[in-house]
């Protein structure tokens, strides 16, 4: 088939051929009878390859099976369409019984890349099917943006509900999991508990050896009480020197044993500094078991005031609100 011109007759075959989008044409026998030089350059394979043979497959797939055009060639169930490209196709608005999908092609280059891809029927004067024609584009980059996007927003969301610091839940956090945990516990009828934990004498620490190493000290009791956790638990840093652990399921005895652990584990610890010195550091701990009726605020009260009874006996110990 030939274009006429001033200057005389341009063949389809190269005006396919200089089409910068990769395309290929098949007959009704599932032939190639166009792979053209974008499409050569996109899949490394030549036209001289693919022309003629029924083999298009393999510029895409490690195993035989139809491409796009095939199964419009076929009659394009949809049902048919779905079992190579389930949740990656959909129908063409601008073309009668065309699809278009978009898929991971791992084969494609150093990484692999997205193509998207559209395959129209070809039909002679009387609209039988005699062939299809499909383009393909890579998107990968535009694939890649949106990944990197996610990501980002992901990241945003991941840091508005935690503590640059520590890397544990921040206050917002806490409040929105407590009000959930009770009702919760409320609804069914479950225990839950929660711990308060204090740094003793936080400043005098800072004072004798800095702030920087006063974030050491929150940061090792904010990497052991990540080690502390149970599956269902959840920690947050709740003020300067101060933490929170919410305990669903969890009756005041446990939750006691609990802090005990944390607590023992802590005082153990030493942070080795450059003049051979260490620092050490101990934490008050105060536990509340939630009560039927009992808001949100009461209950972390509680717990507070449970640490404040603990600093009042010595320190280094554990109190469970009255």
């Amino acid at each position: 088939m030939y274009l006429t011109n001033s200057g005389g007759q341009i063949s389809l075959s190269r005006i396919f051929d200089g089409n910068p989008v990769a395309t290929i044409v098949i007959d009704s026998e599932h032939r190639v009878i166009h792979w053209n030089r974008a499409c050569a350059v996109m899949t490394g394979v030549p036209a001289s390859e693919m022309i003629g043979s029924r083999d298009q497959w393999r510029a895409f797939y490690p195993d035989p099976r139809p491409i796009l055009a095939d199964l419009i060639v076929d009659g394009a169930v949809e049902s048919k369409v779905d079992t190579f490209y389930h949740g990656k196709f959909h129908r063409s608005e601008l073309i009668e019984g065309a699809y278009e999908a978009e898929d991971f092609f791992p084969a494609f280059g150093d990484h692999g890349c997205w193509l998207f891809f559209t395959a129209a029927p070809i039909c002679d004067d009387q609209g039988r099917v005699i062939g299809a024609i499909e383009t393909l584009q890579n998107v990968t980059e535009r694939h890649r943006a949106e990944e990197a996007l996610r990501a980002s927003e992901e990241r945003y969301r991941e840091l508005s509900r935690t503590d640059a610091l520590t890397g544990l839940l921040n206050t917002r956090t806490l409040w929105e999991h407590l009000l959930h945990e009770i009702a919760r516990a409320k609804r069914y009828g479950r225990p839950l508990s929660l711990m308060v934990l204090d740094c003793d004498d936080f400043k005098a620490i800072n004072d004798r050896f800095g702030h920087l190493e006063g974030d050491r000290v929150l940061i090792e009791l904010a990497a052991l009480i990540r080690a502390c956790e149970r599956g269902s638990d959840s920690a947050y840093r709740y003020g300067g020197e101060e933490f929170v652990i919410l305990l669903p399921e969890t009756a005041a005895t446990s939750a006691m044993q609990l802090a005990e652990r944390v607590r023992a584990r802590f005082a153990g610890i030493r942070l080795p500094l450059a003049d051979a010195e260490a620092i050490s550091a101990t934490i008050s701990i105060g536990v509340a078991e939630w009560r039927p009726g009992e808001d949100e605020q009461t209950l972390i009260r509680r717990a507070d005031e449970a640490v404040y009874a603990a600093k009042h006996r010595g320190k280094n110990c554990v109190v469970l609100a009255e």
